[in-house]
């Protein structure tokens, strides 16, 4: 069992920013999951949110005073705000960092960079042609078999990170397209932070075990030492941090 870095690390450091990176790097995990999201003018950053809000605050460090999508700035607009500050004086002047400067800082690691699903199905050109300049491992977050093909006929060996429904059916659909070795399913914790989750997505006893009568299993939405206690209980191939 082996464990995924949740935004590149949510609790000791600004998640999706290059010390939250560069921090999971040097921890040794072998998975380290971002999301990778386009600027105005089509610059791929990383960046978990629709808006910047949440996670940046202006060049002096205080809250920003309206709601900024990130699709609205293009990229040196976004260079304006600081990504780290909001997690101490410590980060202050960190800045929403490039998929490109990711995949170089990780190029020749022993791991692999889980790439989440905001970029849209019909939008994932420059995606794929970004991570073709790297030689560093990743893996595409999928919900359903479209995206999977959009995925296999421009990597035809790509890892894929499958987290749409679970029944028998739909895990048929997707092992007939991706390689088990290649294929990780994800089901979730139920915790109240996940108030959307609906019982397709759970990691009950049930679905865990119809999962990996198909494919390695992934537990996510575990947050607390507890909460890992709970996710190891389901015995998955990894468990996201």
């Amino acid at each position: 069992m082996i464990y995924r870095s949740h935004r590149g690390g949510v609790y000791y450091t600004p998640e999706n920013t290059m010390p939250a990176f560069q921090r999971a790097l040097q921890q040794g995990y072998k998975y380290i999951e971002t999301d990778p999201s386009y600027t105005k003018d089509g610059v791929i950053v990383l960046l978990h949110d629709r808006t910047v809000n949440r996670t940046c605050r202006t060049a002096d460090g205080f809250p920003i005073d309206r709601e900024i999508p990130l699709d609205s700035l293009t990229y040196d607009e976004l260079m304006q705000y600081d990504a780290g500050i909001f997690k101490g004086e410590a980060f202050r002047g960190t800045k929403v960092p490039r998929l490109d400067e990711l995949l170089a800082a990780a190029e020749g690691a022993d791991v692999i960079i889980a790439l989440d699903k905001k970029i849209p199905t019909d939008r994932m050109e420059p995606l794929f042609k970004t991570v073709e300049k790297y030689n560093t491992k990743v893996c595409f977050s999928c919900a359903d078999t479209e995206r999977i093909k959009k995925v296999l006929a421009y990597f035809p060996d790509a890892l894929i990170d499958y987290d749409g429904n679970t029944t028998e059916q739909h895990l048929k659909e997707v092992t007939a397209l991706v390689k088990p070795e290649n294929l990780l399913v994800w089901l979730y914790l139920d915790k109240p932070n996940f108030a959307w989750l609906t019982d397709r997505f759970k990691a009950s006893r049930e679905n865990c075990e119809r999962v990996k009568r198909f494919a390695r299993l992934g537990i996510g939405n575990v947050n607390t030492p507890d909460d890992v206690k709970e996710a190891l209980e389901f015995e998955p191939y990894v468990v996201e941090v």
